[in-house]
């Protein structure tokens, strides 16, 4: 169980962002972009200065069915064979991420706008599921499942931002609706001793 895996989760996708996405950049302006996770809501717009802003808001966290494991548990043997330690499964989180970039050059905004957009989809399109070393370098022990990546969200995804954009009162803007589906963790393990040894004691008959 670990509690912090949405925290280290949104560490290890800043880093991806910055390390593999932005490295694909031939334009000089990747060392002025900056990366938000707050809402995109009025005051943020506000908030921004002259580089171009990446926004990544988390917008709902869903149980990802398709995931969904028929074993109730899985266990194995301690390297000591003194205890089966039994796991049940965990819990199959969809995390969506809607991403957008901002920029308030008044010139070339848009142009500005769908560069880093394409960096976007060239950098975060190559993966399936995060790589193991962001697992590793962030503590992410999630066993053998990974965390799978889908650029696009689901079938709901241009509902969603649209619902999004109406409430804050905003126009809408291109964006990219990446969810991740991560597994969680929401039982501890189960440590149950092994016999090693039975004894008989008879009574002599």
């Amino acid at each position: 169980m670990d509690p912090l895996i949405l925290q280290k989760l949104q560490k290890a996708l800043k880093f991806l962002i910055s390390e593999k996405v932005l490295a694909l950049d031939n334009n000089n302006i990747s060392s002025e972009i900056e990366l938000s996770f707050l809402a995109p809501s009025g005051e943020f717009v506000e908030s921004l200065g002259s580089a171009p802003s990446i926004n990544c808001y988390l917008v709902g966290l869903n149980e990802d069915k398709s995931r969904r494991k028929s074993e109730s548990h899985r266990s194995r043997i301690n390297d000591q064979q003194t205890q089966r330690v039994t796991r049940k499964e965990p819990r199959f989180v969809d995390l969506t991420y809607m991403l957008t970039i901002w920029s308030k050059d008044k010139s070339g905004g848009a142009e500005i706008e769908h560069l880093i957009m394409g960096y976007l989809l060239c950098g975060l399109g190559v993966y399936d599921f995060l790589p193991q070393k962001y697992l590793d370098q962030y503590d992410l022990d999630i066993g053998p499942y990974g965390i799978h990546f889908s650029l696009f969200g689901s079938e709901y995804s241009d509902k969603i931002s649209g619902q999004i954009w109406q409430a804050m009162g905003s126009t809408p803007k291109p964006c990219l609706m990446l969810s991740l589906s991560v597994p969680v963790e929401v039982h501890e393990p189960t440590h149950i001793p092994i016999v090693q040894e039975i004894n008989r004691i008879l009574d002599g008959k």
